[in-house]
């Protein structure tokens, strides 16, 4: 699958999309995001990340040996 990532500008509602000449597909998937939400995302997500609860070292092996358990039965 190919796939183009373009970044370009809403003139009067409308946008122009130029393909490579070796894109051969006949049928594409659009999907519009708005670049101007990138960066208040990405800021949501990291403080999201900084508010989040630390695990302690006892909680991070009790998991991992949880998931060794389990992986026996795979």
């Amino acid at each position: 699958m190919q796939a183009i990532r373009q970044y370009t500008e809403v003139i009067n509602g409308n946008i122009q999309i130029h393909l490579p000449s070796d894109f051969t597909a006949k049928r594409v998937e659009l999907i519009i995001l708005s670049a101007d939400d990138h960066d208040a995302d990405a800021g949501h997500f990291q403080q999201f990340l900084l508010n989040s609860l630390e695990m302690t070292d006892e909680e991070f092996q009790a998991i991992e040996e949880k998931r060794r358990h389990l992986k026996q039965w795979t």
